[in-house]
């Protein structure tokens, strides 16, 4: 189960804490930028609706229980505090109402996980490090079985990460038509909880 005061996750070089309203200029660094947005659903977002967005995730965070629950996560160096980037783990995908969160695809079991850079912070590992560390925070903390992440196509970097951590693809996870909010084919893959790390 879920516990309360979630993270913070901390790696070798990272923090994972969730985010707050007073990440949003940090947030649009990366959000607001074509080259970090170039295989996300949304292209560069604007102040406004990068502080659309924040507040929307904040707000399914508030609603977040045991069962169905969704969380942003600022990727934080240890070293200097500078917040690089942002993850999300969910199983729910919208609000039902002001404090009720509604179920999404994923069923209970199941959670997906996103992620996205500064691309001055690409291709060092950061990536990877907080993957990894929220993989293992579902499996251990939040009994998940199975975590899912959608990658855009020509997104190899992603892949590679994703196939390291111990990732498939998986075609029958594909629950919106190929390439929706992209010109990109959309793949799915998913990684089940190992035995040896059952909650």
């Amino acid at each position: 189960m879920i516990l309360d005061g979630i993270g913070p996750l901390v790696t070798e070089r990272l923090e994972l804490r969730l985010v707050i309203g007073s990440d949003a200029a940090a947030i649009h660094r990366f959000r607001g930028n074509p080259a970090a947005t170039t295989y996300l659903s949304h292209g560069p977002l604007t102040e406004e609706a990068n502080g659309e967005r924040l507040a929307k995730a904040l707000a399914l965070q508030a609603a977040s229980t045991p069962e169905w629950f969704n969380y942003s996560w600022g990727i934080v160096l240890r070293k200097s505090g500078e917040l690089i980037g942002d993850a999300r783990t969910w199983n729910t995908t919208d609000l039902a109402s002001a404090a009720v969160v509604a179920p999404g695809r994923h069923p209970i079991g199941h959670a997906a996980l996103a992620y996205v850079l500064h691309p001055d912070h690409q291709h060092q590992g950061y990536g990877r490090e907080a993957a990894a560390a929220l993989v293992r925070w579902l499996f251990a903390a939040s009994g998940i079985s199975t975590v899912v992440a959608g990658v855009y196509e020509p997104n190899t970097p992603s892949i590679r990460l994703l196939q390291n951590l111990g990732f498939q693809q998986d075609p029958a996870l594909l629950t919106e038509p190929p390439g929706a909010g992209k010109a990109f084919a959309l793949l799915m893959f998913r990684l089940d909880r190992p035995a040896d790390s059952a909650a």
